[in-house]
C-alpha cells in the first residue's frame, strides 16, 4: 500500500507499534542537523573510550596471532595495546561512517557541517546514493586511517613499533560486519624484531549496517515511481523485520534528514544518517496520513 508523506514525518517502528507523527523543526537548518549528530557524536565517543578501556573483547585467533611473541612476557603490555587499537578504530570507524552516511570522505553532494557531514543521496531528482560494496570500501579506508593514528600514538620504553601501509578489507554482512585489517608490524627490541600479521587477527562486530542500507536503498529509490509518495506501510514492515527505527526530520531548503537506527547490537545506539532534497513543487498538496497504532500484544 503506497501512501503520500510530507516531509516533517517520524516514523518510528517496534515489534509492537507503528506511528506516524509530524515532528517541528527549529528555523536553522544547521542548528537542526547540528544538534541531533552530536547527540550521535557523544555516543560514538563514549562507545569508543568504553571500548578502548575493555580491550581485549572481541578478538578471535589472537593466541595464533601472538604465538610466536608468547615467550617475551614483557611484550603483553605492547600487544594489548596494539589490539586495543584494533578494536577502538574497528567500532570508531563503524560509528562515523553511520553519521556520516557510508562515506569516509566528503563526496561532493552533502552538507558540510565543518566538523562533520551528511551526504545527499537523492539530489532534486537526481540519485547520488553510494551502493554496499562503495561504502564496504569506504569504511575499510576509515578504518585505515583511525588505526594508523591509533599506533602512530603508541610509545614504549624499550621497544619500536614499526608498521606498513594499512589495507584492510570490510565486509558488510547480513547481522554483522567482518574485518581483515592487513599491516604488517615489527616490534624491535634491541636486535631482537617481532614480526606480526593483524591479518591473522579479523574482528567480526555484531551490526544491522546492512539492513539498514536496505532501507535507505529502498526509502531513496522508491522515489523513482513517484517522488510524492512512499510506501509506509513497506518501509514499516522493513523496519520491523530488521528491528531497526526510522525517522526522518523536515528540515529548510525543501531537505529531509534520514536517520535509521537500532540499540539491539551493542551497548550503545547506532545511527545512520542521510539527506534528501526535492524540488519545491513536489511539496504542494502532500497530505500525511494517519497510521495508527498496532495493538499492543496482551
Amino acid at each position: 500500500m503506497k501512501k503520500e508523506m510530507k516531509k516533517g514525518v517520524n516514523l518510528k517502528v517496534n515489534s509492537r507499534t507503528v506511528s506516524l507523527s509530524k515532528r517541528s523543526m527549529p528555523s536553522s537548518l544547521r542548528s537542526q542537523v547540528t544538534v541531533f549528530v552530536i547527540i550521535a557524536v557523544i555516543l560514538v565517543a563514549v562507545g569508543g573510550v568504553a571500548l578502548f578501556v575493555n580491550g581485549d573483547s572481541n578478538r578471535p585467533n589472537d593466541s595464533n596471532f601472538f604465538s610466536q611473541a608468547n615467550a617475551k612476557p614483557e611484550l603483553s603490555n605492547v600487544r594489548s595495546s596494539i589490539l586495543s587499537c584494533r578494536d577502538f578504530s574497528v567500532k570508531e570507524s563503524l560509528n562515523n561512517i553511520g553519521v556520516q552516511g557510508g562515506y569516509s570522505d566528503k563526496p561532493s553532494k552533502s552538507l558540510d557541517l565543518g566538523w562533520t557531514f551528511i551526504p545527499y543521496y537523492y539530489l532534486e531528482g537526481k540519485y547520488v546514493l553510494p551502493d554496499r560494496t562503495y561504502i564496504e570500501k569506504e569504511l575499510g579506508k576509515e578504518i585505515d586511517n583511525t588505526f594508523t593514528k591509533c599506533i602512530n600514538d603508541l610509545t614504549f620504553e624499550g621497544f619500536v613499533i614499526d608498521k606498513k601501509t594499512s589495507k584492510t578489507k570490510a565486509t558488510i554482512k547480513r547481522s554483522e560486519v567482518d574485518v581483515k585489517i592487513d599491516m604488517p608490524i615489527s616490534i624491535k627490541q634491541g636486535e631482537s624484531v617481532f614480526a606480526l600479521e593483524m591479518e591473522d587477527a579479523p574482528v567480526i562486530l555484531n551490526s544491522s549496517l546492512f539492513e539498514i542500507i536496505e532501507i535507505a536503498e529502498y526509502i531513496t529509490m522508491s522515489h523513482k515511481n513517484d517522488s510524492k509518495m512512499i510506501c509506509v506501510t513497506c518501509v514499516a514492515d522493513m523496519a520491523e523485520e530488521r528491528n531497526v527505527y526510522v525517522n526522518s526530520f523536515d528540515l529548510m531548503n525543501n531537505s529531509v534528514l534520514y536517520v535509521i537506527s537500532e540499540n539491539h547490537t551493542s551497548d550503545e545506539p547506532y545511527s545512520f544518517e542521510f539527506l534528501n532534497i526535492y524540488p519545491a513543487p513536489e511539496l504542494i498538496n502532500i497530505s500525511i496520513p494517519v497510521v495508527p497504532s498496532a495493538p499492543v500484544a496482551g
